[in-house]
C-alpha cells in the first residue's frame, strides 16, 4: 500500500523505502539528522541529535549474562551480582546475613557499645617479698588502677651483722641506719670495696734515707719517683705534697712547684701533659727557716680549667734560695706523699 500526499495513519510498523518528508515544505532532512520530537501537539522535525549513549561498564562482583564487559543497549541482557562468601579469621566471626563481628572472650576483651574494650591482661603480675599494692590485692592484672609500694622491714637500725656475702648490687630503699635514706649493702671483707677520698695517692718511702740537696734551680724531687698521670673526671682538682725539709743554715726559702712530663712549670706545660686553662703558676714559697731546722712541709695546688677525659702528668719539683738546704724521704725520716682529690661540686 502506498500513499501520495498527506495522510493520517495509525500502524505498528511503518516500512519506508525512500525518504520521509516533513511539514508543508516536505523537508526530507540532511545526512546525519534524526527525527526529533517537538513536544505535545507540536510537529516533529529533522535535527541533529545532541545526546550520546555511553556504555555501562560492569564493576567488582557484577556481571552480564552475555559475558560482555559493558552494556550499551544494543542487545537485551541480564545483570547479575556475584555472591561473595566470607570466612571467619582470628578474632573475627560471621553471623546472620554475612554480618562481620569481632570475636571476644569477654574476660580480657569485650564489645562495649560498638567498641572494643580491654578488661584486663591475660596474666597477672604477682607481688613478691616486701612489695605491696595499695589496694591490698596479691597481684595486678590491669583491671583497676594501682600503686606499687616497697614494704621496708628495716628501720632505726644502728648495727647490722651478716653471716653471708650480700649482693653488692642489692639496694634496700628507705632503710634507716641512724636515718640515712637508702643503704647499699656489700661484702665489707672484699678488697674491692675499699674506698679512698683520693683519686691519686703515691708514697715514696725507701728503706734507706733518700736525700736531695737542693739548688737554686728547679729539679724533679727524688729522681721523679713521684711522677704520676691521671685522667680528669672533673674540671678542677687539688694536688697535695707532703715532704720533709732540712735546712743546714738559717734564712733559707724552700720553693715547690708542679712540673709536667718534661720539666716545664705545669700551668704552661702544653706539650708535657700539663696546662689547665685556669691554673695560675704552681711555683710557690712553701717554707722559710730563720735558723737550722728540720720541718715537715705540706703544699697544696689548685688545678682548674681541666678537660674531662684528658690525661695529665704531674711531677713535683723543688729549689732553694741558697745552698745547704735539702729534702729527705724514707729511712728514719717520713715518707714523701703525693695525692690528688676532687672538690665537691
Amino acid at each position: 500500500m502506498s500513499f501520495n500526499g498527506l495522510r493520517t495513519i495509525k500502524s505498528t510498523i511503518i516500512q519506508n523505502q525512500l525518504d520521509i518528508k516533513l511539514g508543508n515544505t516536505l523537508d526530507s532532512g540532511s545526512v546525519g539528522q534524526a527525527l526529533v520530537s517537538g513536544g505535545p501537539n507540536q510537529p516533529c522535525r529533522w535535527d541533529i541529535h545532541t545526546g550520546t549513549i555511553q556504555p555501562l561498564t560492569m564493576g567488582t562482583n557484577v556481571s552480564l549474562a552475555s559475558g560482555n564487559p559493558d552494556f550499551d543497549g544494543s542487545i537485551p541482557d541480564t545483570l547479575n551480582s556475584v555472591d561473595t562468601t566470607y570466612t571467619a579469621g582470628n578474632g573475627i566471626q560471621i553471623s546472620g546475613s554475612n554480618i562481620i563481628q569481632t570475636k571476644t572472650d569477654n574476660q580480657t576483651i569485650r564489645d562495649s557499645g560498638g567498641k572494643l574494650e580491654v578488661i584486663k591482661v591475660p596474666n597477672s603480675l604477682t607481688m613478691g617479698t616486701n612489695i605491696l599494692l595499695t589496694s591490698g590485692n596479691p597481684d595486678f592484672d590491669g583491671s583497676i588502677p594501682e600503686t606499687i609500694n616497697l614494704n621496708s622491714n628495716l628501720t632505726n637500725i644502728d648495727t647490722l651483722s651478716f653471716t653471708n656475702t650480700i649482693n653488692p648490687t642489692a639496694i634496700i630503699g628507705n632503710v634507716a641506719l641512724n636515718n640515712p635514706t637508702g643503704v647499699l649493702f656489700c661484702d665489707l671483707t672484699s678488697s674491692s670495696n675499699i674506698t679512698s677520698p683520693y683519686f691519686l695517692h703515691d708514697v715514696y718511702d725507701p728503706s734507706v734515707t733518700d736525700v736531695d740537696s737542693l739548688t737554686t734551680s728547679y729539679n724533679f724531687i727524688f729522681s721523679s719517683n713521684l711522677k704520676n698521670s691521671f685522667t680528669a673526671k672533673q674540671t678542677s682538682c687539688c694536688i697535695e705534697l707532703l715532704i720533709y725539709n732540712y735546712s743546714g743554715t738559717g734564712m733559707r726559702f724552700l720553693y715547690l712547684q708542679l712540673g709536667d712530663n718534661i720539666g716545664t712549670e705545669w700551668s704552661v706545660g702544653t706539650s708535657g701533659g700539663g696546662s689547665g686553662t685556669g691554673t695560675r703558676s704552681t711555683a710557690r714559697i712553701s717554707l722559710y727557716t730563720d735558723e737550722t731546722d728540720k720541718v715537715p712541709v705540706r703544699q697544696t695546688w689548685y688545678l682548674t680549667g681541666l678537660t674531662i677525659g684528658t690525661t695529665y702528668t704531674i711531677n713535683p719539683m723543688a729549689r732553694t734560695s741558697g745552698t745547704t738546704n735539702s729534702i729527705y724521704a724514707g729511712g728514719s725520716y717520713p715518707a714523701c706523699i703525693l695525692r690528688g682529690y676532687y672538690l665537691p661540686s
